[in-house]
């Protein structure tokens, strides 16, 4: 299983509606909102680094309420 880390930035105003819906998609483990630099934090989780960059650009990149990402994969 491979992991990575996502940091998310949101339309002005789109956090609550944003943030839950962030919670209810495939692949996605944690979401954590957060205060400064960047909105939310995500974990997100997938078979190997292709399905991970599947949930990413195909789901949350797509998402109107989300203005950027930037992604860490886990190294363990």
């Amino acid at each position: 299983m491979q992991k990575a880390i996502v940091l998310v930035n949101l339309v002005p105003g789109a956090d609550e509606q944003a943030v839950a819906s962030l919670k209810g998609l495939a692949g996605v483990v944690e979401v954590y909102q957060t205060y400064g630099l960047y909105d939310v934090l995500m974990i997100v989780e997938g078979a190997d680094e292709q399905e991970i960059k599947s949930t990413i650009t195909g789901k949350l990149r797509q998402n109107p309420s989300i203005a950027s990402t930037i992604t860490m994969k886990v190294v363990t």
